[in-house]
């Protein structure tokens, strides 16, 4: 680790408006539609799956600082390249030497692959290399931090997912529409209240659909949406690029880029459906039902796939041993292995997974249930069940004895006030609720 190495990656410690120059950042501004973030005190470690947008927020992030702070306070290293986690102390070390006096600003990108990582981390907080300093740690694998947490010290672990349907319109829609949803948030699931929020955008539907149909096309992937929304198109290199990112974490890990290509293939081919471990094990050839767990916690651990386990109703337990559920996090990913390894997706399968994906990340703990008719998603005393179809009635609600229930289409608005059941456009219940969005 020299000087140079630092200096090179901090070009606005000799010209502060060279930041402007940056690739990403100035992509960013040159966008008709611009996704800008502002700084925020702390120190955080944000974890998201490559090509969610994480490098680009750190550098829009210096951009931001540096018209407040001294610019030779303000360090940005990209740690893809550094041998294990004495270079990353090291870094830090030589930047004391740079930086000069006053608080300062580090920014340490793609730190998860480095061979100790969560040890720099601990050595940084608990000694005086942290005095002074806020610290951003940026990775695209949580795998660790299910061991570590950093109980006890000053950091705040965030997780940057791409975004959501509401942040997507945000970006895209009609200032009308901003301004309604600044209006409504479901905060809780409850049937009346969904119902409530519905009837109050359904003046803005077919603005709504029109979004959500490229919203299932590119998620919340900016290069997706961006080639999509204001380029007329994603390119093959977009999905090609995705793909070949995922690979590339597989294969850092030390696993088998073809299990889990055929770990996908088998996801994908039993895409809302629920499967046993042994079952996907034995039909995609992986061998043992200890390696597909294995590679389904891997992914999921590197923010690609996320499972859903089946929960008794009647006991309120969660039947952990039990046939699952898999999705992936975002459209996009969905539609980029559904592309390259060749398995159609129906439309209502997909977004199926976009709503399980977006009860999580407002909810937290979301389950279905595996009763006589399947309940798509279970949270607390809620139900949630979709059906993508042209038309439907209450009577398409599973009969479960939970007092909340929500009835999401494809565009039937209405309430039976007797069950205590909603029935919401799909697209206008997510835009309900509030994800947290990116860090």
């Amino acid at each position: 680790m020299r000087e140079e190495d630092l200096i090179v990656q901090n070009p606005w410690w000799a010209r502060k408006e060279s930041i402007l120059e940056d690739e990403k950042v100035r992509a960013a501004l040159e966008r008709t539609h611009r996704l800008l973030y502002r700084f925020e005190e702390g120190n955080f470690l944000i974890v998201g799956p490559r090509q969610a947008g994480k490098t680009t927020y750190l550098k829009l992030l210096v951009r931001d600082l540096l018209d407040r702070v001294n610019p030779r306070a303000v360090m940005y290293f990209a740690c893809d390249l550094l041998r294990d986690y004495e270079e990353m102390v090291e870094a830090v070390r030589i930047f004391d030497r740079l930086g000069g006096e006053g608080r300062k600003y580090l920014f340490l990108d793609e730190v998860t692959f480095v061979d100790g990582w969560e040890r720099a981390v601990k050595f940084i907080l608990d000694s005086p290399l942290s005095a002074g300093k806020c610290f951003y740690i940026t990775g695209s694998s949580s795998i660790g931090l299910k061991r570590e947490r950093f109980p006890g010290r000053n950091i705040r672990v965030r997780e940057f997912m791409p975004l959501d349907f509401r942040g997507f319109c945000g970006l895209f829609c009609s200032e009308e529409l901003r301004l309604a949803l600044e209006r409504v948030k479901l905060s809780r699931l409850r049937a009346r209240e969904a119902f409530r929020i519905g009837r109050e955008l359904m003046v803005f539907f077919d603005e709504i659909l029109r979004l959500f149909s490229s919203y299932v096309q590119s998620g919340g992937y900016p290069r997706a949406f961006f080639e999509l929304m204001e380029g007329g198109g994603i390119s093959e290199e977009t999905y090609r690029s995705c793909f070949d990112a995922t690979v590339f974490d597989v294969t850092k890990l030390g696993r088998s880029e073809k299990i889990a290509a055929s770990l996908l293939q088998g996801v994908l081919r039993r895409y809302g459906s629920k499967f046993s471990l042994n079952s996907l094990a034995k039909e995609t050839e992986i061998g043992s039902h200890l390696t597909a767990r294995d590679y389904l916690e891997m992914m999921e651990g590197l923010c690609v796939l996320r499972s859903y386990h089946q929960v008794d109703l009647p006991r309120k337990v969660v039947l952990y041993r039990k046939e699952r559920k898999v999705y992936f996090t975002d459209p996009f990913l969905c539609q980029t292995f559904s592309r390259i390894l060749n398995v159609k997706i129906d439309q209502a399968q997909l977004v199926e997974g976009v709503i399980g994906e977006h009860l999580t990340r407002s909810f937290g703990e979301v389950h279905f249930h595996a009763g006589k008719r399947e309940l798509d998603f279970v949270v607390g005393e809620a139900g949630v069940e979709l059906k993508w179809q042209e038309h439907a009635s209450p009577g398409d609600f599973p009969r479960t004895g939970l007092p909340e229930k929500i009835l999401l289409t494809k565009q039937d608005l209405g309430y039976d006030e007797g069950r205590n059941l909603a029935m919401v456009p799909a697209p206008l219940f997510l835009l309900a609720l509030r994800t947290g969005g990116a860090a």
